[in-house]
Formats: structure tokens, C-alpha cells, sequence
């Protein structure tokens, strides 16, 4: 292809993104607001978001983590179901993505441009839209916001970041509770006890938000031996020398493993588990912290997987499993080890895209893969296309119905539209399936790959 008319082609999807950005069309998409009625009931929703969840860190995405990773649920969820590979988030961010999620809005529409950012008052919201419905709506987990949840008939969330260890719940009757013990089997107790005193007469919405992944990857004790002493295969471009292959945006970024004070310098002391053995040289200490992050990161994970396991079980002695929509995400990717960086934050492959599996046995064919470019503001249409509840005009995405039920709508978009705003390193892009085209606000440089 002529490398001149591919960058015009990239230039043509700018112009166009621009437009949405300023609201002036609405995406043309034929299912962006339409309720199927394929399904002759409505399903139940359990929604589960993790942290900063690499799809590189589940087994059913063969990376070249696949050996060590440890998540038969996620993999098996895969298996019955649909996963994704072209998921990306429109703010590589926790709060801001999450914004995104619910409104399925840009952060510049949904007021959700930065960590514990606050929705507008009126922003749209799927679970508002549910519980109108008739729906009982509960989220249990990361908030991550600065208001409460809005729209729900039940909440037990934390502030910020929460803790890994005796999280504190702030619940929908204005209490506080306090739990002991790892985050995630709280969480997930929380969310086994709403299931089972729920009004089973109705269907639900269950949002179940994990805190991890996320840095420092605290794990429960019971998964300190995992893969101990096991040295985890790197990723080609570990020792990337990013200051030349990406001055602006990956050579400026705070999250290397060793350079810039980063993973290496942060973590050197830790005595639990302590710093892998190293020699004295910048390849060796990015190593070392590569394998002391991996470690943790992948035991971080299986705490995950294993309790959605208890959900799903749930699920299945209930009797429900067929007639209950499941989605598995992350709020982003994360880097884990690629071009010697950890975190997210930049519109690069690995912390812009997202992993997602769907599983909804009346609908979706087992063991199917999408590969078509979506964003994460279609989550919220998606959910309300299978509710059967119109969309509010105001949401940017499209339903992913069509593409769950193996059909790529004509008009699906060509380019997907980024922006992250925080302080530092703020940027604009465009992807499509092949290129991507990064602007820096208040310059006139590009990086384009």
C-alpha cells in the first residue's frame, strides 16, 4: 500500500473523529440504538470489571504469558462464549474509562476526564436506564468516583482506590463497613449474598468491580508459592530503547522498569516477595523488576479468576447460567514488561486495548472470536440492546449485539478515537486496524505508526 495514501487515509479518519468530537453527528452505526428481539426473554447481566487487566495475562488470548498465567475461569468463560481482540478504551485511565463504560460517552461529553472524576448530574447511564426498566440494579467494588453510584437499587463500594487488605464498604443506606480480609473474596461474598436475598422475580443487573490488578498487585497469601522461583519468559521488547523509537510518547512516560526512577528503584527493597536477583547493569535490574512485577501480577490475577469462578458457580446451582448475560473486562491494558514500561495511560497497543468475553448461550456461538474495532463506549448500548430498553440518544457507541451474534454490521466503524487528558503527557489519536496517528495538544508534533 502507498504509505502516502495510508497517512491520508489516517488524516480522513481524524477529520471525521473531530466531527463527533464536537458533537455535531451522532455515530451512523445501523445498531447503535436498536433493541433486538431475537431473544424471547431478557437476560439477567452480570457485569465484572477488573483493573488494569492485560488481556496478554489470560490464558484464552495466547500471549507469551500463556504457560504462566493461571485463569481457568476466564479461560473457560472464552470457551463458552465470545472474546474480543480489538477492544479499546477511548482514555487509558481507571476513572475516566469507567466513565466511559457507564454513559457510553467521550470523556469530553461525560464530564470523565480524570482520576476520581465526577459524572455530570445528567449524564446518561445504563444502570440508571435499568433500574427504570425494572431491573434491581447493584454495583459492589471499585467506584472509583467522586459521587455515588446513581441509578442503583443497591451499592457497597469503596472510596478511590480501596485497599487490598480490610476494605471498608460505603453502602447505598449511607453506612460504612468495614470487612476483614483480601478484596477480592469480599467483594465477591458481598456480591454471592446480593444474589441469593435479591427479588428473584426480577431480572438484575450485578456490576462486580474488581480493584485488581492494579499496581502494587497485592495478592492473598494463599498464592504466595505460585510459580515461585519460575522465571517468566520476557517480552521481546523488554529492553526497548524507547528514548529513541518513541521520544514524545514512550520516552517521556514516568512507568519504565528501570529508567526515570521507575519499577526497579520503587520496588528494590521490598522484602515481600524481595526483588529478583540482579547484576549490576540497566538490563539486568529491568529484568529483575520485570520478574518481581510478573510474579505478583499474575498471583494478583488468579485471586481474580478464581472468585469469578464462585459467581459462576452461583450462577450454575441457581440454574440461571443460560439465561444470564456475562461480561468480563478491564477499565484498560496495561503494559506488562513491553518496551520496558508497566502502567497504561498512552494509545499504545498494549494499555489501549481491552480484553473482553461475553457469554450468553441462547445467543452467542461458543468458543467465537471478534476481531472488529470496538470501543468501550459501546458497553452501555450493548447492555440495553439486550434488556430491550431504548438507548438515550446522547450515548456515542453502538450496540455489540450484531457482532456477539456473528454478524459485522456494513457501516461498523473503520477507526476508533482517543484522547487522554491528564497532566504530564496529554494526547489526542486515531487507530484503525492497521495505523495510528497520536497528536500532543498545544504543539504541532505527531507520532504516527
Amino acid at each position: 500500500m502507498n504509505p502516502r495514501r495510508s497517512l491520508l487515509n489516517v488524516v480522513s479518519c481524524w477529520m471525521c473523529l473531530c466531527t463527533f468530537w464536537f458533537g455535531t453527528v451522532q455515530p451512523s452505526l445501523s445498531s447503535a440504538t436498536c433493541c433486538a428481539a431475537e431473544s424471547p426473554s431478557k437476560p439477567n447481566i452480570l457485569f465484572i470489571l477488573s483493573d488494569d487487566h492485560a488481556l496478554e495475562a489470560i490464558g484464552a488470548y495466547d500471549s507469551w504469558l500463556r504457560k504462566f498465567v493461571q485463569t481457568p475461569t476466564l479461560d473457560r468463560l472464552a470457551a463458552e462464549g465470545m472474546r474480543f481482540t480489538n477492544l479499546c478504551c477511548n482514555n487509558s485511565i481507571c476513572s475516566p474509562s469507567r466513565a466511559a463504560i457507564i454513559t457510553g460517552q467521550y470523556s469530553h461529553k461525560s464530564g470523565g476526564y480524570n482520576l476520581n472524576c465526577s459524572l455530570r448530574e445528567n449524564a446518561p447511564s445504563y444502570n440508571r436506564q435499568l433500574h427504570q426498566a425494572g431491573y434491581q440494579t447493584a454495583v459492589i467494588g471499585k467506584w472509583h468516583m467522586k459521587h455515588k453510584p446513581r441509578g442503583m437499587d443497591f451499592y457497597a463500594v469503596t472510596k478511590g482506590q480501596g485497599k487490598y487488605f480490610a476494605p471498608t464498604f460505603h453502602l447505598s443506606d449511607g453506612s460504612q463497613r468495614k470487612h476483614e480480609g483480601y478484596y477480592a473474596d469480599v467483594y465477591t461474598d458481598a456480591a454471592l449474598d446480593w444474589l441469593k436475598k435479591r427479588d428473584k422475580s426480577k431480572r438484575f443487573c450485578l456490576n462486580l468491580h474488581f480493584k485488581g490488578p492494579h499496581h502494587p498487585y497485592d495478592y492473598p497469601e494463599r498464592h504466595e508459592n505460585l510459580l515461585k522461583e519460575v522465571l517468566v519468559e520476557e517480552p521481546d521488547s523488554l529492553h526497548e530503547d524507547v528514548a529513541y523509537t518513541s521520544p514524545l510518547l514512550k520516552g517521556k512516560h514516568w512507568g519504565h522498569m528501570f529508567r526515570n526512577r521507575g519499577y526497579f528503584q520503587r520496588h528494590v527493597d521490598d522484602k515481600v516477595p524481595p526483588m529478583w536477583p540482579y547484576e549490576n547493569s540497566q538490563a539486568s535490574k529491568e529484568s529483575a523488576a520485570y520478574q518481581h512485577m510478573i510474579h505478583k501480577y499474575i498471583r494478583c490475577v488468579a485471586a481474580i479468576d478464581e472468585n469469578i469462578g464462585r459467581v459462576l458457580a452461583h450462577l450454575d446451582a441457581e440454574g440461571i447460567k443460560d439465561d444470564t448475560l456475562v461480561v468480563y473486562t478491564s477499565d484498560q491494558g496495561y503494559w506488562l514488561g513491553q518496551h520496558g514500561l508497566y502502567d497504561k495511560r498512552l494509545i499504545l497497543e498494549e494499555s489501549l486495548k481491552m480484553p473482553l468475553i461475553v457469554r450468553y448461550p441462547r445467543e452467542i456461538k461458543a468458543g467465537s472470536t471478534c476481531d472488529a474495532l470496538c470501543s468501550n463506549v459501546d458497553f452501555a448500548q450493548t447492555i440495553l440492546d439486550f434488556a430491550q430498553v431504548d438507548a438515550d440518544g446522547r450515548m456515542q457507541g453502538a450496540s455489540l449485539r450484531p457482532l456477539l451474534q456473528g454478524t459485522t454490521p456494513a457501516d461498523w466503524r473503520k477507526a476508533i478515537w482517543y484522547a487522554y487528558w491528564a497532566a504530564g503527557h496529554p494526547h489526542w489519536g486515531v487507530r484503525t486496524e492497521r495505523y495510528k496517528l497520536v497528536r500532543f495538544p498545544g504543539t504541532e508534533k505527531f507520532e504516527f505508526y
